[in-house]
C-alpha cells in the first residue's frame, strides 16, 4: 500500500525504538525500615492506655465504688460514659502527641489531615 501510495518500489516503515531517557534511582534505607517497623510502633503506642483503663475497671470492680455509686442513684449509662469520655481524653492526648511527631520526624510529605484520621480510627 505504501509503495503505491509513494510511487517508490523501495519505500518501507522501519521500527525505531530507543529507550525512555531516566533518572538513576535510589534505594531509601529509612522508608524501607520505617515502612514495615511503623504499623508495630504505632500499635505499641496505644496499648499503654487500654492496659491502664482496663486495669482500672477491675480495680474499679475489686473496690465495689459502681456499686456504691449505684445505690447513692446514678445510673449505668452515666458510669459508663464516664469511662467512655475517660479514654477518650487519654487518647486523644496519644493520638494528637503520636500525629505531631509523626508529622515532624515520619510523614512529612503525606496529607496532614489523613494522617490524623488514620490515628483517630486507630485509637
Amino acid at each position: 500500500m505504501l509503495k503505491i501510495e509513494r510511487n517508490d518500489p523501495n519505500a518501507q516503515i522501519t521500527l525505531l525504538s530507543a529507550p525512555f531517557p531516566a533518572t538513576f534511582k535510589s534505594e531509601d534505607d529509612f522508608a524501607t525500615i520505617i515502612s514495615s517497623v511503623l504499623p508495630f510502633l504505632i500499635l505499641l503506642i496505644f496499648i499503654p492506655p487500654v492496659y491502664n483503663t482496663i486495669y482500672l475497671i477491675v480495680r474499679e470492680k475489686e473496690s465495689r465504688i459502681k456499686e456504691s455509686m449505684r445505690m447513692m442513684g446514678m445510673r449505668d449509662t452515666s458510669y459508663w460514659l464516664s469511662w467512655y469520655v475517660y479514654y477518650t481524653a487519654v487518647s486523644s492526648v496519644m493520638v494528637f502527641g503520636a500525629w505531631f511527631v509523626l508529622l515532624i520526624n515520619v510523614l512529612g510529605n503525606s496529607n496532614v489531615f489523613l494522617v490524623l484520621v488514620f490515628l483517630i480510627c486507630y485509637a
